[in-house]
């Protein structure tokens, strides 16, 4: 099949990132320069996002019957790309103090990109378990980044089991749906399911169905098959758990939205009774894990299957054909992005702060931590705020937007439990805060007093403060997002 100059247009973001990739790759073998290579990747970012526009403008472009560039397809690539940008930019500090190869580590955030984008623009399960794999094989090696620290090997060689286990699952899954309707192309099978009526077939697509999705509850964390997830975001580095927490998710929520939503009718009770339980499971389980954990990236860990859970409301309703579904889901991701940016970016800065020889993500580190930073607490309160969803914030605009999308669409049980549950979770976050408040423990921790000073004009504590500020600013006029999400209807 020919491609069109529209097509390749269509394909530009892409294209971008993998000219960046070749870039990186042959600077690297010239000559290692971390600041040049952050630079490039920072740049091949930046213009990926805008060529957005222009694709935008293009319309709708099926290529090959396996990728669509859509609205749909535009808005989750640009939620992919911005938090590959800030894990970008919150990664340059810390691999200044890193001993080893430090470039490498680029090259992989920019192939996991390019995963990310296909799984947000697939059409075709082939594109689909290939953007999977080229958004998870990265990260094998960004989670086991730091292996000369603890828990970084450990929380490496899990993610590598698990993930394959996962992959695993949706290949053998895709297969036995290929094997009913001799397709992968999403618009083929549904031309094809309309015409099963063996009962053995539709028993056969059905475990198929039960395949990918346990596939995916693998890659989203969500309960039963979440035991990884607080082990590897503890050994990751902060700029990786940042991007598993975000672009990782935000990538199979996509994909999962598009292909749930294509299949008949009769299907989607199959879809509700998986989704709904693991919702509910998902939403009770983290945030009550959440409550006895004292390593905070355990916490974030434990939080990110809940918020996880709480999309999932949106995604039943996108199954109901709700029209408010995609713009509810939008906005969620969009607070739930900006909120993880400036908390993993505060873990980011306190890395900075504190002596090596202390366990820095751990919350009593964080004790106290208004009366010498008072400026980095209070931003750090409005992004924790903002995650439990607290009024005057854009977490609150997030999540009253489900959960009134939820009984819209008369999902009555589910909503109520799923808002129990969220009452559930504002105890860690209060904990959280009042820990930054409390009398400091100035023994326990040796503070780098020109660190210290400076945060503020360093990358990191510039992007902490402009997305506290988008976050209290649309939690009080949520409109500028609302007419940005109208853009992608």
């Amino acid at each position: 099949m020919i491609i069109t100059w529209i097509q390749i247009i269509a394909l530009l973001p892409v294209l971008i990132i993998g000219a960046t990739t070749v870039i990186i790759l042959l600077s690297i073998a010239y000559r290692r320069n971390l600041f040049l290579h952050a630079l490039l990747t920072i740049f091949g970012l930046i213009i990926a996002m805008v060529s957005l526009e222009i694709v935008r403008r293009q319309g709708i472009q099926n290529i090959c019957q396996s990728i669509c560039i859509d609205n749909f397809a535009i808005f989750y690539i640009i939620l992919v790309l911005v938090s590959s940008l800030a894990s970008a930019i919150l990664a340059y500090s810390w691999l200044l103090s890193y001993p080893s190869n430090r470039d490498e580590f680029y090259l992989l955030l920019l192939i996991s990109s390019i995963g990310g984008m296909l799984l947000a623009s697939t059409s075709h399960l082939g594109i689909l378990f290939l953007g999977i794999e080229l958004i998870s094989l990265p990260l094998f090696g960004l989670i086991g980044y730091s292996f000369f620290k603890r828990f970084s090997l450990e929380a490496s060689i899990k993610y590598i089991i698990l993930s394959g286990i996962s992959s695993s699952f949706i290949l053998f899954g895709i297969a036995l749906i290929y094997a009913v309707t001799g397709c992968l192309s999403f618009t083929s099978i549904i031309r094809v399911l309309n015409l099963i009526t063996s009962h053995q077939s539709i028993l056969l697509l059905i475990i198929g169905l039960g395949m990918v999705m346990i596939g995916f509850g693998f890659k989203l964390s969500l309960v039963p098959f979440h035991l990884w997830t607080p082990d590897v975001y503890q050994g990751a580095p902060s700029s990786v758990s940042l991007y598993l927490t975000t672009s990782s998710k935000i990538a199979i929520i996509s994909v999962l939205i598009r292909l749930f939503m294509v299949f008949p009718d009769q299907y989607n009770q199959i879809f509700y009774i998986f989704l709904s339980g693991t919702a509910c499971c998902s939403t009770l389980f983290g945030n009550l894990m959440a409550i006895k954990q004292n390593n905070i990236k355990r916490v974030l860990a434990y939080s990110s299957i809940a918020h996880v859970g709480y999309t999932l409301i949106g995604v039943i309703a996108a199954l109901q054909t709700n029209s408010m579904a995609l713009e509810a889901i939008g906005i969620y991701l969009i607070s739930y992005v900006l909120a993880n940016i400036g908390a993993f970016g505060v873990i980011s800065i306190m890395s900075v702060f504190y002596s090596d020889s202390y366990d820095t993500d751990v919350l009593f580190t964080y004790r106290g931590l208004f009366w010498h930073q008072p400026i980095l607490s209070i931003l750090f309160t409005i992004i924790i705020l903002s995650l439990a969803g607290i009024p005057m914030t854009l977490g609150f605009i997030g999540k009253f937007y489900l959960f009134v999308l939820g009984i819209n669409s008369q999902l009555w049980w589910l909503t109520i439990f799923v808002a129990m549950s969220s009452v559930i979770g504002i105890i860690y976050y209060l904990r959280i805060i009042i820990n930054l408040y409390l009398n400091p423990s100035i023994n326990y921790f040796s503070i780098n007093s020109s660190a210290a000073s400076s945060w503020v004009v360093t990358p990191n504590g510039i992007l902490v403060i402009i997305v506290s500020f988008f976050i209290l600013l649309l939690g009080l006029y949520p409109q500028p997002i609302i007419y940005f999400i109208h853009l992608f209807r």
